[in-house]
This record gives C-alpha cells, sequence and structure tokens, in this order.
C-alpha cells in the first residue's frame, strides 16, 4: 500500500474521547428537558386542565417514550454520534437520509436560539433593572454573550462541557427544589383533589395540553446524540433516557401541584393583585399567560423577597443549560453528517489539543447566532415593549409583512424535530426487517406496532402546531435541499473521493491512451470473458482497461478496517489477472505480466494485433456502487463493462437493487452489461445486432464493430417493423448500419422481419449467434427499466451471451447527477 493510500485509510474515520458517564448523559437530558417550558407551559397547562395537567405531562411522556424506545434499541447497535440521523442513514443508505440529517443540524439551533433569546428576555426584564444595566443595552446582547462562551467551552472539550452542565443542571434543579419545598408548604390536599375531579373527565383538553407540552420532553435525543463521548453507550444511553424522562415527569408533576395550590390560595391572591396588574384577568388567566412572573411572585411569596431571584436564576440557568446540551448535540449531528460526505470534510476535523470538532461546534454557534438576531432582532420586538426593533422601525412594522419573534423560532424547531422523530420510528421497524441479525442490547417489544404509532403521534402532534408553522419548516427544509444540491453539484475532489472509499492497491502503468475501459470484477468465474470483451473495446477506442475489486466492509465498520481483507483480495485480482499468463485459458486476448514479479497487478493484453495496458486498482467500501462510481469519476473513465447475475434469475431480482442497475442509472460514462451465456468461453464467429435507431443503438453498433474486428466474427444487423410497418425505411436504416461496419472489415449481413413481438423475435434468432449486443431502450420513471424492458428481456432469456450498452448522455453535470440520485 502506498504511503498517500495508507494516509487515505488512516484517515476514514475520528474518534472522540469517551468521558460522559451516566451523570453527564443524566444532566444532558435533564438539563436539555427543563428549561423555560417548565416556567412557562406548567402555567398554561393549570389554566387549561388543573391539576389533570399532571396527566397531560404524563401522556406527553409515554408519546415521547415511544420514539425514546426506538433511540435506545438504536445506541445499543449503533456507538457513534450523530442521533437520529446516524440511525436513519446506516438503515436506509440512501441521499435522502441528508433531508435528516439537514433537520437536526437547523433543528437544535433553531432550539438552542430560542432558549437563548428566552435569556436575553428575562435578563432584560429582570437583570438589567437589578444590577443597574441602561437599557439601552441592546436586549439580544446578553444572550449571543452567553452563546459565545458556550461554544468556547464546547471547543474546548466534552469533558468541560459535560463538566459545565452537570453544574448548571444541579444549580437550576437546587433552586427548582428551593421553589417546591416552599410551595408544598401550603400544600392543601383537598384543593389539589377537587381540581383534579372537575378535569379529568377533560379528555380533549388533557390532549390538546398533552400535545402543547410534548415539546417539553424532545430533549431526550441530545443525549443519543453524543454517543461518541459516552461510556458504554450501549447500556448508558437506554439508562439516561428514562431515568431522565421520569425525573423531568416528578418536576413537572410538583411544579404543577405548586401552581394549582397558589391560584386557589386566596392570600397569594391578594399578594400578586398587590404586586402586578392583573389587566382585568382572572388570577388563573393572568398564570396562564404570565406563567414564569406568576411563578416568581409565587417563590416571593412562599420564600420571602429572594424568592422572586430563586426562580429568575432557575429560568436563566435553565435555558443556559439548555442552550448547552443543544449544541453538544447539534455539533455531533453536524461530525456525523461529514463522516458520511453529507457535510465538507472540515467539520469531521477534531481540534489537535482539544480533540474536538471545533469546526461543527463553530458552525451550530453560527446558525444559532443566525436565528437569534433573524428571529429577534430582525423580525422581533424587544422583550416586553411591544415595539418593532430597530430594524423595523427603519423599514416599517413588521419587516417585509413579518412578525416572527420567539414563538416562530421555537415552532420551527419544533417542526424540524418532530418530523425527525417520526422518521426514526420508520427507521427501526426498515432496520428489523433489513438487518434481523444485529446485535441488538436493547430491543423495542411489539414492533412494528410500537415505533408505527410513535411515528403517526409525532405526524400528528407536528400538524397541530399549525399549517403556518409546517410551511415554515418545509421552506427551512427546502433550503437544505437547494445547499445539498449546489454543493454537491460541484465535481468533488480526488481528496474527497478517496476518503469515501480509500483506494488501498494501486498498481497502473503508465500509459498515453486518452480512454479507459473499468471492468469491475466480482465474480472470477466470469471474469475471463469481460477481459476479452474490455480488451475488444479498448483496442477498438485506443484505451486502456482498468481491472478493479471492492473490499466491502460493513456498516458498522470503519473503512481503515477493510485493509485487513485486501491481501485477500489482491491475491483473488492476480489470480483472475494471470489465468491466461499461466495457461487457463486458449482463447481470446492473452495477458502478460512481468515474469519476476508475479504479484503485479498491470501488464498488456493482446486483442486484435494490438496490446492494450491493463491495470488494477482495490478499493474499500461500504457498498460496491459508491466504490464504483466514484472510480469512474475519480479516473474520468469512458466506459464500464459489468458482468449481470446469473441465468435463471428473476427478472425482478435483476433489475432493482442491483449494483449493475445503480451503476446504469448514475455512471457518468457508457456503460456495458454483459451476461454470459452456456458457452461464454467458446470462440466467437457471429454476432446479433438488433437496431432500432438512437444513440445507444448508435452505441451497440460500435460494440459490436470492436468484438467482430477482434475476433474475426461476422454481424447481422437485426431489424423488427410490425405487420404493415414501413419494411423499406426499416431495411435502409439497418442497410446503413451495415455499411458502418463494413467500412471497418467487418462482414455484415441485414434481415429486417415482420413480428408483433419484437421480444420474441429477437430471443428466437439469438439462438443462431453466439453474441447479442443490443442498445438500451428507454428509462422508465415510475420504475426502474434503466435499460429498458427489451434488452433486459433479452439478457434473461437468450441463450448466447447479451451485450447490453447505455451511451452516457452527456449527464456530466454533478448537480443533474446529485437530483437524479435523490430521486431514485
Amino acid at each position: 500500500m502506498s504511503d498517500a493510500a495508507a494516509a487515505d485509510s488512516d484517515d476514514v474515520s475520528t474518534e472522540l474521547d469517551r468521558n460522559i458517564g451516566l451523570l453527564g448523559a443524566l444532566a444532558i437530558g435533564i438539563g436539555t428537558m427543563i428549561a423555560a417550558g417548565i416556567f412557562v407551559l406548567s402555567g398554561l397547562a393549570v389554566s387549561n386542565v388543573g391539576t389533570a395537567a399532571i396527566l397531560s405531562f404524563v401522556l406527553a411522556a409515554l408519546i415521547a417514550a415511544l420514539t425514546a424506545a426506538a433511540y435506545a434499541e438504536f445506541s445499543s447497535v449503533y456507538f457513534e454520534s450523530g442521533g437520529g440521523y446516524m440511525y436513519v442513514f446506516e438503515t436506509f443508505k440512501s441521499n435522502w437520509t441528508y433531508i435528516m440529517g439537514w433537520t437536526m443540524i437547523v433543528g437544535y439551533p433553531a432550539s438552542a436560539a430560542f432558549y437563548l433569546a428566552s435569556f436575553s428576555d428575562w435578563f432584560y426584564r429582570f437583570i438589567y433593572p437589578l444590577v443597574g444595566i441602561p437599557q439601552s443595552i441592546p436586549y439580544w446582547l446578553p444572550g449571543v454573550a452567553v452563546l459565545g462562551l458556550l461554544v468556547f467551552i464546547n471547543s474546548r472539550g466534552s469533558e468541560e462541557s459535560s463538566q459545565f452542565q452537570i453544574v448548571v443542571t444541579a444549580a437550576k434543579l437546587l433552586l427548582l427544589v428551593l421553589f417546591l419545598y416552599g410551595g408544598l408548604q401550603a400544600f392543601q390536599a383537598d384543593v389539589v383533589v377537587t381540581s383534579f375531579a372537575d378535569n379529568v373527565g377533560n379528555i380533549v383538553g388533557i390532549g390538546s395540553t398533552s400535545a402543547l407540552v410534548f415539546i417539553t420532553f424532545v430533549g431526550f435525543s441530545a443525549i443519543a446524540t453524543n454517543a461518541d463521548e459516552i461510556k458504554e453507550p450501549g447500556t448508558t444511553i437506554p439508562r439516561a433516557l428514562y431515568i431522565s424522562m421520569l425525573v423531568v415527569i416528578g418536576f413537572y408533576a410538583l411544579v404543577v401541584v405548586v401552581i394549582v395550590v397558589a391560584i386557589n390560595d386566596g392570600q397569594f391572591l391578594s399578594f400578586l393583585a398587590s404586586n402586578t396588574d392583573l389587566g382585568g384577568l382572572s388570577p388563573t388567566q393572568y398564570v396562564a399567560q404570565n406563567g414564569e412572573v406568576s411563578m416568581a411572585y409565587a417563590a416571593q411569596y412562599y420564600l420571602g423577597s429572594a424568592g422572586f431571584y430563586v426562580i429568575i436564576g432557575g429560568a436563566l440557568f435553565s435555558m443556559i443549560s439548555a442552550a448547552n446540551a443543544t449544541i453538544l448535540a447539534g455539533s455531533r449531528v453536524k461530525l456525523a453528517l461529514a463522516r458520511r460526505g453529507h457535510l465538507p470534510k472540515q467539520f469531521e476535523e477534531l481540534h489537535p489539543d482539544y480533540g474536538t470538532p471545533y469546526k461543527s461546534v463553530l458552525l451550530t454557534g453560527g446558525f444559532i447566532l443566525v436565528f437569534i438576531l433573524l428571529f429577534t432582532f430582525v423580525f422581533g420586538e424587544a422583550p416586553g415593549s411591544g415595539e418593532a426593533s430597530a430594524i423595523h422601525a427603519l423599514a416599517g412594522f413588521p419587516l417585509f409583512g413579518v412578525h416572527l419573534g420567539l414563538e416562530g423560532v421555537t415552532s420551527v424547531a419544533n417542526v424540524l424535530l418532530l418530523a425527525g422523530f417520526a422518521v426514526v420510528n420508520v427507521a427501526l421497524i426498515a432496520s428489523r426487517r433489513k438487518f434481523p441479525d444485529l446485535d441488538r442490547g436493547f430491543t423495542v417489544p411489539l414492533v412494528p406496532w410500537v415505533p408505527a404509532l410513535g411515528a403517526v403521534l409525532n405526524v400528528v402532534l407536528m400538524a397541530s402546531l399549525g399549517l403556518r408553522t409546517v410551511i415554515f419548516g418545509l421552506i427551512v427544509e427546502g433550503i437544505g435541499v437547494a445547499f445539498w444540491l449546489a454543493w454537491k453539484g460541484r465535481s468533488p475532489s480526488t481528496e474527497e473521493i478517496e476518503r469515501e472509499t480509500p483506494t488501498v492497491v494501486s498498481q497502473r502503468s503508465p500509459t498515453d491512451r486518452d480512454e479507459q475501459v473499468l471492468v469491475p470484477i466480482a465474480n472470477p468465474e466470469n471474469v475471463d470473458q469481460l477481459l476479452r470483451t474490455a480488451a475488444d473495446v479498448a483496442a477498438d477506442r485506443g484505451a486502456e482497461v482498468l481491472a478493479m475489486s471492492v473490499v466491502e466492509v460493513p456498516e458498522q465498520t470503519p473503512l481503515s478496517r477493510g485493509s485487513e481483507y485486501v491481501d485477500e483480495e489482491r491475491e483473488v485480482l492476480r489470480r483472475a489477472l494471470n489465468t491466461r499468463a499461466d495457461g487457463g485459458a486458449d482463447t481470446g486476448p492473452e495477458i502478460e505480466v512481468d515474469a519476476d514479479e508475479s504479484d503485479d497487478l498491470h501488464g498488456t493484453i493482446e486483442a486484435h494485433d494490438t496490446e492494450v495496458p491493463i491495470s488494477a486498482t482495490i478499493r474499500i467500501s461500504h457498498d460496491v456502487e459508491s466504490a464504483i462510481l466514484n472510480t469512474i469519476t475519480q479516473y474520468d473513465t469512458d466506459a464500464v463493462l459489468m458482468g449481470w447475475g446469473s441465468r435463471g434469475s428473476r427478472r425482478r431480482e435483476i433489475v432493482f437493487g442491483s449494483v449493475v442497475d445503480t451503476i446504469a442509472a448514475e455512471a457518468d460514462c457508457d456503460v456495458l452489461v454483459e451476461r454470459l451465456g452456456s458457452d461464454a468461453t467458446g470462440d466467437l464467429e457471429s454476432v446479433l445486432l438488433p437496431t432500432a435507431g438512437g444513440p445507444h443503438a448508435d452505441l451497440s453498433a460500435e460494440i459490436c464493430r470492436a468484438v467482430c474486428r477482434a475476433t474475426g466474427a461476422h454481424a447481422e444487423v437485426f431489424r423488427v417493423v410490425p405487420p404493415n410497418g414501413d419494411a423499406d425505411d426499416a431495411r435502409e436504416r439497418a442497410e446503413e448500419t451495415a455499411t458502418r461496419l463494413e467500412e471497418h472489415g467487418v462482414t455484415v449481413e441485414t434481415t429486417v422481419v415482420e413480428d408483433d413481438d419484437v421480444l420474441d423475435a429477437i430471443t428466437d434468432r439469438s439462438g443462431a449467434h453466439d453474441m447479442t449486443v443490443i442498445g438500451a431502450t428507454r428509462e422508465g420513471v415510475l420504475q426502474q427499466f434503466v435499460f429498458g424492458a427489451i434488452p433486459e428481456e433479452v439478457a434473461r432469456a437468450a441463450e448466447d451471451t447479451v451485450l447490453i450498452a447505455k451511451r452516457n448522455e452527456g449527464l456530466s453535470s454533478r448537480a443533474r447527477y446529485s437530483l437524479r440520485r435523490w430521486f431514485q
């Protein structure tokens, strides 16, 4: 292996230090789930259904637990960061999974922007006056300052971020405990029971409130997103998921009880009325609309003058810890996308001193900053003022007729994350079917019913957020797709290709040939015929031949591990290329190698008195298709020749989902697919050339010419016309093709027959020949008929060797290439 290849192999994956234990994982989950929502949503929930709000929180937690179960199972299989995106990618292996990644790399920063914008709001309203900060200081500045601090901490290391998360989460839980301690001193069981009895029958209210507070529990996903850095992730993550959810449910239930007691306490209501203007609202309505302030006044009432700032401090700590956990999660999703080629490679790089994906952290911080400024400064308003921002004032309020604010940013985050959760549940069902033998440390019961229910409920909750919110989320998704097509639209660099499918053996002899025919070798038994055809085509084109083999490693195995199997694959390839040198065949071209270096994988093939250079390469990949396509791109291959299936396979098995099918649809070169007949190793004396015109037919004529010139075979140009069709025109066109072949010294005869069944006519005629060369006819829209129905059926039914030729139709634009892959 060359040094460059070795470097490429070693650079395939990057690993983070596993320094987050169960306590750190719990801090991530609890810190994300207990955020501003506990202060705002608790009051609103109580105003809707009283003490029965506890049922709403429990129901929301149960719905979240369905998706958490899918996360728990996946986390026991894939011990890598990336969370939902990584699970979906490992299951479906499609470029569509980029959308899942984009959903999360936007959803997490949008959530963090909401937390930090809320932090700015509270800091401006309560801390500015307390410490005498001038109101002229921009209200959004504290949130941006905290964002800078969190980005710095996360760039230094996950251990530092985890320790910070533990401290901040512990601080806010301590402040909440103080609030609960004071509030529960006034606990009245009859008040709580009466409120519950009055509302427990309100099924609709409990359900709608559950949808409202569900967002509180989405933070569980942040735990799995950091799997690379969690100790023993297969057991730690499932435990952390459910322990954190139970802790959060407990806190929310107790907060609900305290609020119910407070709004039924006459003395507290008098205290509330004397300290604030209720604005004509009832106490319950005021608490619903001003939950955070009401809780602060309740803390002041129960704990004394310092109680007010106990809640304010708890809220601020909650927002900081939630933002920190979300930044950590968001940056790890970007790391996972970069590892799989869905983001530029630099976002996979780790800091040389701190071992953190610092560029992914910086990108996450940039997303958050954009969201904060866009949703609060540009399209928002100063907190509590109801007045337009400075930009609004200049452009007219609201700017471009749009007013978003905090509600807008959190709604976008909710839509994106809920959509992602639904897809993860679907992925679990698909994973069980596609990979039934995976070692799963944790298994979800009643699959597919449990994940199916989770997917449906997530979609229902997403729809409940409103059409405007869903549309805005779709716009954000559209921006992501546009970015993908623009980025992938450029030609990939050699470094990018080598990173995705590293070359571990490359023995290419120097050559001045401008064209190249690539021959992927999958089955050593048919390599003899493939190389014979490749040599014929290369000799006719003045091209070289490049044989390639792929070391395919499982998806759970790093590409760097593929080097363990290179020697075995090299030996198979060497034996295949040296078959004739060892006297293994007596027909077709002879492959000559250096006798002193029998392990060399390059030499020449004799074809039509022409020495055709042949070289070989071996690549490592998680899937054969990517390795072949990347080789075609990297070496600017002009044609690829592949063997196709085995005789007797059903047509659907041949066409759908096969490697050949993918290469034929996506390769930016001519594609030749050869299906060996029952006597493929015998002398080639005659070739049937069915033709109906078009670019694929012209290519098939070129291939027929090359084969006949190299072997001395004669050709029959064959055309089928329907009864009462224009036989004279068909004969004229057939003779034109025959003339072009004769000009190159090929002996040709032409045949035109009338038949209403083109397939049967060609198949019957093929029996009189050693090979049939046929051009592709069409590309279907609803099904992947990449060659056309007739060529595929001929290849399946004919007894002789069949070669299908598909011309490259100018799909050199990488943007069109990427778009095609998307919709395949």
